[in-house]
């Protein structure tokens, strides 16, 4: 069984139902995506349609428990600028379901990540340690936004992954922690540096040694070498990067993709990279392995564009 949690409200909803249908089509083992919905209309619209794996949980069941209310009073709820609010509760969230149904692990990943290879390599690979975390790829460790990036965070229920979520969600949730001058820079992100320090390097899995994933940072980094979507990808580090891994060139599969703020017009059949054109600097419109995927994920989220 794999355990998987993502959250959104009705305006991510549809990326979180086509991340799911990704799901099916690249999971082989039996999976379970608990779904934190921040809305009622979410809530009721995952009720009623009794998805397949899909556990919906409400967020009034988070508001019932200990911790919430720091939660609440030091992060805001802004569905249309930067979300404190959400960040935090990836790993309120993540960490009630570990405590409270007593998982063997768990896979936080954002809704809008979409899987092209197979979650199973996946889970098999980053299980081998108890904390799993993937680089942005293109800054290094000490950077404003961190080298890691929370679009999918592993952590196995064992002493060492259970405290490193626990001390992850505590940080968050508490603006004037202790370490929030160094790390509390970017929400969420950038106490993913801290984890090697504090609960040992040689129990972090970096997924990006064998697990290949784009981002609208990094996939002009790329090239591109077959035309299939999940196919082959070359990457090369800077030499003198401090990524957290050896800086050589890797050929990996595109495992997923996450199309952080992408942006749909159904009315006019198109799309933009983001909500403000900074990710168009990156030269994300230049490369037709780049927009193969993301014409797919424009396609996937038709779907569901109506459905709230």
């Amino acid at each position: 069984m794999i355990n998987l949690c993502t959250l959104s409200d009705k305006n991510y909803f549809r990326y979180g139902l086509a991340m799911y249908d990704s799901l099916l089509e690249q999971c082989e083992q039996d999976f379970t995506l608990y779904y934190l919905c921040l809305d009622d209309e979410t809530y009721d619209k995952l009720k009623e349609m009794d998805l397949k794996n899909v556990e919906p949980v409400p967020l009034q069941r988070l508001k019932e428990t200990k911790g919430f209310k720091t939660l609440e009073q030091n992060t805001v709820y802004n569905p249309t600028g930067d979300n404190t609010y959400c960040w935090a509760l990836a790993s309120f969230f993540t960490e009630y379901l570990v405590k409270h149904l007593d998982l063997n692990d768990i896979i936080y990943v954002d809704a809008d990540i979409c899987f092209y290879g197979s979650v199973d390599k996946i889970h098999n690979f980053v299980s081998q340690k108890s904390i799993g975390i993937m680089l942005h790829r293109h800054n290094e460790i000490g950077a404003h936004v961190g080298a890691y990036n929370v679009g999918l965070v592993y952590f196995k229920n064992d002493e060492i992954g259970y405290n490193c979520l626990r001390w992850w969600r505590d940080s968050v949730i508490n603006t004037h922690n202790e370490w929030a001058d160094q790390y509390g820079t970017c929400g969420d992100q950038k106490y993913l540096e801290a984890f090697a320090l504090l609960f040992g390097k040689e129990n972090i899995c970096v997924i990006d040694e064998e697990i290949g994933h784009g981002a609208p940072w990094n996939m002009s980094l790329y090239e591109y070498l077959d035309e299939e979507l999940g196919g082959q990808i070359k990457w090369s580090p800077e030499p003198n990067m401090n990524i957290g891994i050896e800086a050589k060139t890797r050929i990996q599969p595109m495992y997923f993709v996450h199309f952080s703020q992408f942006t749909p017009d159904y009315e006019n059949s198109n799309y933009r990279f983001d909500r403000s054109g900074a990710w168009v600097s990156f030269g994300l419109h230049k490369k037709p392995g780049i927009i193969r995927y993301y014409d797919d994920w424009y396609v996937r989220t038709i779907k569901y564009k109506d459905i709230v």
